[in-house]
């Protein structure tokens, strides 16, 4: 039997403190594996998100990326978008005075800038509104809420990663958060979308502009630590509402105790988000 050893790192996304913000697996040689190896050795890893870097087959991109949930593929998701273009340029595969990446995604070339003050963003795909929900009781069963602690309008946005925006008028609301799993099924699928998002203008930092949390638990992200797919969509969202909108910080994953910070970057229909990212370790697999 041949066993191959393919390298890996993780790191976590949106901190720079060791054990906060959003861990991630990166595979450096996704040609390694056969097919159905990426899925299983998403699950076996059993993070939000697993990457697996592979050689460009877009004439724009430096590197293919896939993204692997627990359960599913994603076209496209933030802190795996981030995250592996930090690995890349830790193994120098990425030279140090090269200030950007352009990563291939299912849903497109997307282009990473390595700043100097540690911070690593990505300009996200055009945002949009897609779906408006009226019907705030029901979303706030779904979270073990009452219809006063949502705000309005509830709305599906997207800027490459759909997902249901909750505006909550509250920061212990938002603590106190229980979902209902059933009722949260039938409305994801209502919604086309795998993730709830409720959010607050209070936050923990005054330094924050929003407090956040992100569920996902039918693609095997029982909640989230940090969501930058997301964050850009909430960043579309508020924009759409006040033009005056131009820059987040978006404290998520506190409820946790993975403490994360995401900066949103609104010019024009011109996203960015990012944040920093922290190596925790690397090792090999041994694949069959």
């Amino acid at each position: 039997m041949n066993i191959l050893q393919t390298p890996f790192y993780q790191v976590d996304v949106f901190s720079d403190e060791l054990f906060g913000g959003n861990p991630l697996a990166v595979f450096l040689r996704g040609e390694d594996f056969k097919e159905a190896q990426f899925q299983q050795m998403a699950r076996e890893m059993n993070l939000s998100e697993t990457t697996f870097v592979l050689p460009s087959s877009h004439p724009d991109a430096d590197f293919d990326v896939r993204i692997f949930t627990p359960e599913k593929e994603l076209p496209f998701a933030g802190h795996p978008t981030l995250g592996t273009a930090f690995v890349l340029r830790h193994a120098g595969l990425v030279p140090s005075t090269q200030n950007h990446v352009r990563l291939n995604f299912k849903v497109g070339v997307i282009q990473v800038d390595l700043q100097e003050d540690d911070k690593i963003f990505m300009t996200q795909p055009p945002g949009k509104i897609l779906q408006t929900f009226t019907n705030t009781e029901e979303v706030a069963q779904v979270l073990g809420l009452t219809a006063n602690n949502i705000d309005l309008p509830v709305q599906t946005a997207s800027t490459g990663f759909p997902a249901l925006l909750v505006p909550i008028n509250s920061l212990r609301a938002m603590q106190r958060i229980v979902l209902n799993l059933s009722l949260l099924k039938v409305l994801l699928e209502e919604a086309e979308v795998d993730m709830i998002y409720p959010f607050t203008r209070q936050t923990l930092d005054q330094k924050s502009s929003v407090h956040a949390r992100g569920f996902a638990p039918f693609v095997g992200i029982p909640e989230d630590p940090a969501t930058g797919s997301v964050a850009g969509a909430l960043g579309y969202y508020l924009k759409d509402k006040n033009p005056k909108e131009k820059n987040l910080i978006i404290e998520q994953g506190y409820e946790m105790k993975r403490p994360g910070l995401i900066f949103v970057s609104m010019d024009g229909a011109k996203i960015q988000v990012g944040g920093k990212t922290r190596m925790v370790f690397k090792a090999s697999l041994y694949l069959e």
